[in-house]
């Protein structure tokens, strides 16, 4: 194995085990109470943001089959594919609002540590199952659909993201 590719493992390896250890923290020190209250995202509370976030470490296992194969094509090819998702943002953001909502229901303070961490073990198998020569492989993303999407993403930028993702949220979480 490539040694800088061994590091691009490692760094990711590091970066999603820290987000793990703030989720975790921030999960133990929820109340129920407070995973019902009111966030700071007008419209969700607390467990519908954590959800949420969770839901962004969840996503990558869905787009990295994506993203290998259209990093096979082209670099252009997945341009086109990238256009219709922005075309249909309007729809796309009342899904993830309202599927926010249901994983809030769903994901309740004494499962979504156990949801969470099933993810993450996934994702570290995910991070050890890719070649050297796919790190830099990657598609067009919908960047109306999130603004932690780059046009262009790589397969290591995406395994970037559900951290990124995680950081914007992490401050709309109300305390007492």
């Amino acid at each position: 194995m490539n040694a800088n590719k061994r590091v691009i493992k490692q760094e990711i390896s590091a970066e999603l085990e820290t987000a793990r250890t703030k989720f975790h923290s921030l999960v133990n020190s929820l109340s129920e109470q407070e995973f019902q209250k009111q966030s700071l995202n007008p419209g969700w509370t607390n467990g519908e943001i954590l959800a949420h976030m969770t839901f962004g470490f969840i996503i990558v296992n869905v787009l990295l089959p994506m993203a290998r194969l259209w990093g096979k094509l082209p670099k252009s090819s997945s341009r086109w594919f990238a256009w219709l998702l922005n075309a249909f943002t309007g729809p796309f953001n009342w899904i993830n609002a309202l599927g926010a909502r249901g994983q809030g229901k769903f994901f309740t303070l004494n499962r979504i540590g156990k949801i969470y961490d099933r993810t993450y073990f996934s994702l570290l198998k995910k991070i050890n199952s890719i070649k050297d020569d796919e790190w830099e492989r990657g598609m067009y993303y919908p960047t109306k659909w999130d603004s932690n999407f780059d046009e262009f993403m790589t397969l290591e930028k995406l395994f970037h993201y559900p951290v990124i993702h995680f950081n914007f949220h992490l401050e709309q979480i109300a305390r007492q």
